[in-house]
C-alpha cells in the first residue's frame, strides 16, 4: 500500500507552487507572498507541511512619470528646516541677522543610496479533516533589512555648520557677548530717548533730539539683532547648535549688518557702542560625523535638532517570529478525473478559505529614520482559487482579500509617521494597515509526470495605512511640516514572472518512489505601480512534504 493516497495525475499536476495562506499586506518593506493559493484538497488524515522562503528586494519606487531611487527620500541639495523643523527658529534668526527675508539655512547636500531586502519564511501545517475540509496553522518568520550609504556635503556647501559639543562653550560665549553688548546699547539709547525730550541739554541728547525717529529705529534694530542672536544661534551651550560658515555669503552679510547697527548706535552713544566682535562662525563644513554622531558625542540626529532620532545606518535586525494565523479551506466543487485513465475533457475545481492572524505581543517601531515594520498586527483574510486543466495546459486563478486591524506601534505622533524625516515627537499609537486585494493568475505547461513550467501574473491593491490621532501637543516649530505632510496613499501594482515545479507526489502514491515531495521556484518583478509603490523583485522557493497521520 502506498504511503499516501493522493489525487490522480491531473490533480498533482495542478498542485500550487506556493503555500496556503498569505503572510501580510503590503508594508514599507514587506510585501505579501503572492501565487500561494490553489484549489488542491488535502487528503483525509494527511498532514501537509509547507515551508516557503521569499526573498524580496527593491531600490526604487514608482513615480507618476517613472521611477526614482529609494535613496532620494533622504537625499537633498539643502539639508535644513524642511527636514528638521527644530531649525526653523535658527533660519528666522538668520533672516534678521542678514537683513534678508530670503535667507535659507542650509547645512549642505546629502546624497543617499538605499535598498530594502526582506526574507519571509511562512511555515504552514495543514491537515485534511474530510474530503472537502482542511484546517491549518501558519507561523511567519520575517526579517527586514534596509541598507543606507550616505555622502554628506561632498562639495563643502552650506551656509551654516553643526557645532560639536566640544566647541559649544566658545560659541556660546561669543554669541552671548554680541547679545549683551547690543542689548546694553539698546537700553542706553532707550534711556536717552525717554529722558531727552524733557532734558535737551543732558549729555547725548543733542543727536537724539535732532532725529528721534531714527534713534528709535536704531534702538529697535539693535534689539532685533540681539534677540535674533539669542533665538537663532543661541547664547548658552544648550541652544548653541549651529553657526554660520566662516567666509560664506551669510557670514559676511551678518557681520556687515552688525557693523551697520554699530555705526547707527555710535551716532547717538559715541565710539565703542555696540558689539566689538561678531557672532561665532566656524570654518568646518557640516560632515558625516556631525550628522550621525559618535559613541562619545551626539550628532545632529540624536540631539535637540533631530529630536533623538537614531543614526541613519543599515537596519539589519534578527529574524522575527510573528504572530500565527489559523485558517481553513473548503472544496466547493471538484470536477477532476480521479482515476488513472488519460483525461479527455476540461477539468475544474474550486475552493474557498479564510484565516485569522493574531496580533504580535511586541510593539513595532518607526523610531529609526526610514525604519521598516515587520508586522502589521491582527487581520482576517478571505481567499479562493479555481484550477482548470485540459491536456498539458492548465491554470490557477486565485483571489484574496486581507483586512488588518489596528496594531500598536512606536511612531511619530504628527505628520507622516513613515516619512524619511519624521516629525520628532514619538509615542505609542494605533496603526491600521490598508486592506489588500489581490488577483493571481498562473498559467502552466505540464511536462511529463514530475515537472511543470508556470507563467505568473499578479495584481495587487493596498490601501493607505491610517494612524490614530495624536492626543498630545505638537512640538514647537513642527506645524509647518505637519501641514505639508500626509500619510502615504493607496497604491496598485502589477507583477510578471515565471516558475517551475518538481513533484514526486503522484509517483509515491503509485509506489514508484519512497517519499512524496514538491519543490517549486518562482520569480516575480513589479512592472507597473502607482506613485510610492516599491519596484519589487522577488524570488520564492517552497518545499511541501506529506505525512499520513491516520487512514481514511
Amino acid at each position: 500500500m502506498p504511503l499516501l493516497a493522493l489525487p490522480s495525475r491531473p490533480v498533482v499536476r495542478l498542485a500550487a507552487a506556493l503555500s496556503f495562506w498569505a503572510v501580510a499586506p503590503a508594508l514599507p518593506a514587506q510585501v505579501t507572498l503572492s501565487h500561494i493559493v490553489d484549489a488542491a484538497p488535502i487528503p483525509v488524515g494527511v498532514l501537509r507541511v509547507n515551508v516557503t522562503n521569499g526573498w524580496g528586494r527593491y531600490d526604487e519606487r514608482f513615480t507618476a512619470s517613472g521611477t526614482r531611487a529609494l535613496g532620494d527620500e533622504l537625499s537633498t541639495d539643502s539639508l535644513g528646516p524642511r527636514q528638521f523643523p527644530a531649525l526653523l527658529p535658527a533660519e528666522a534668526g538668520l533672516q534678521t541677522l542678514s537683513n534678508d527675508p530670503r535667507t535659507r539655512l542650509t547645512l549642505g547636500r546629502l546624497a543617499a543610496i538605499s535598498n530594502v531586502r526582506t526574507v519571509t519564511t511562512p511555515i504552514a501545517l495543514e491537515y485534511g479533516l474530510t474530503r472537502r475540509l482542511s484546517i491549518g496553522i501558519l507561523i511567519p518568520v520575517v526579517q527586514t533589512r534596509r541598507a543606507h550609504s550616505l555622502v554628506v556635503n561632498k562639495d563643502s556647501g552650506g551656509n551654516v555648520t553643526f557645532i560639536p559639543s566640544r566647541s559649544r562653550t566658545e560659541a556660546a560665549n561669543a554669541n552671548q557677548a554680541v547679545y549683551a553688548a547690543l542689548s546694553k546699547a539698546a537700553d542706553s539709547l532707550g534711556t536717552l530717548i525717554t529722558r531727552c525730550p524733557s532734558n535737551p541739554s543732558a549729555s547725548g541728547c543733542g543727536a537724539v533730539n535732532a532725529n528721534p525717529s531714527d534713534a528709535a529705529s536704531a534702538r529697535a534694530q539693535a534689539l532685533a539683532f540681539a534677540n535674533a542672536v539669542r533665538s537663532g544661534l543661541g547664547t548658552d551651550t544648550s541652544t548653541t547648535l549651529v553657526a554660520p560658515r566662516s567666509g560664506s555669503t551669510l557670514a559676511t552679510a551678518i557681520d556687515a549688518q552688525r557693523t551697520a547697527i554699530n555705526t547707527r548706535l555710535q551716532a547717538y552713544l559715541g565710539a565703542g557702542a555696540g558689539a566689538v566682535s561678531g557672532v561665532f562662525t566656524s570654518s568646518s563644513p557640516f560632515t558625516y560625523i556631525d550628522l550621525q554622531g559618535t559613541s562619545k558625542s551626539a550628532g545632529l540626529l540624536q540631539g535637540p535638532i533631530g529630536g533623538g532620532l537614531d543614526s541613519i545606518y543599515t537596519i539589519n535586525p534578527a529574524a522575527r517570529i510573528n504572530a500565527p494565523s489559523f485558517g481553513a479551506q473548503f472544496l466547493l466543487f471538484d470536477r477532476f478525473q480521479h482515476d488513472t485513465l488519460p483525461p479527455g475533457h476540461m477539468q475544474s475545481r474550486m475552493m474557498i478559505g479564510g484565516s485569522f492572524r493574531f496580533a504580535s505581543p511586541l510593539a513595532d517601531t518607526l523610531h529609526t529614520t526610514l525604519g521598516v515594520l515587520s508586522d502589521v498586527g491582527a487581520a482576517v483574510e478571505a481567499h479562493s482559487a479555481l484550477d482548470v486543466i485540459s491536456g498539458r495546459l492548465g491554470a490557477t486563478v486565485g483571489v484574496r482579500y486581507v483586512q488588518p486591524f489596528a496594531s500598536t506601534v512606536f511612531a511619530p505622533l504628527f505628520g507622516d509617521p513613515e516619512a524619511a524625516y519624521p516629525v520628532p515627537v514619538f509615542g505609542l499609537t494605533q496603526r491600521t494597515a490598508g486592506a489588500t486585494i489581490g488577483l493571481d493568475l498562473t498559467p502552466r505547461y505540464l511536462i511529463g509526470d514530475w515537472f511543470s513550467v508556470d507563467g505568473l501574473y499578479g495584481f495587487e491593491r493596498t490601501g493607505a495605512a491610517t494612524y490614530a490621532p495624536a492626543s498630545v501637543t505638537p512640538c514647537a516649530n513642527c506645524e509647518a511640516l505637519i501641514a505639508a505632510s500626509s500619510v502615504g496613499s493607496a497604491h496598485m501594482v502589477q507583477r510578471l514572472g515565471f516558475g517551475f515545479r518538481y513533484s514526486t507526489v503522484e509517483s509515491t502514491a503509485r509506489g514508484k518512489t519512497g517519499f512524496p515531495v514538491e519543490i517549486s521556484f518562482s520569480h516575480l518583478d513589479t512592472i507597473t505601480g502607482d506613485a510610492g509603490a516599491p519596484k519589487l523583485s522577488r524570488d520564492q522557493i517552497q518545499v511541501r512534504l506529506f505525512f499520513r497521520l491516520r487512514d481514511q
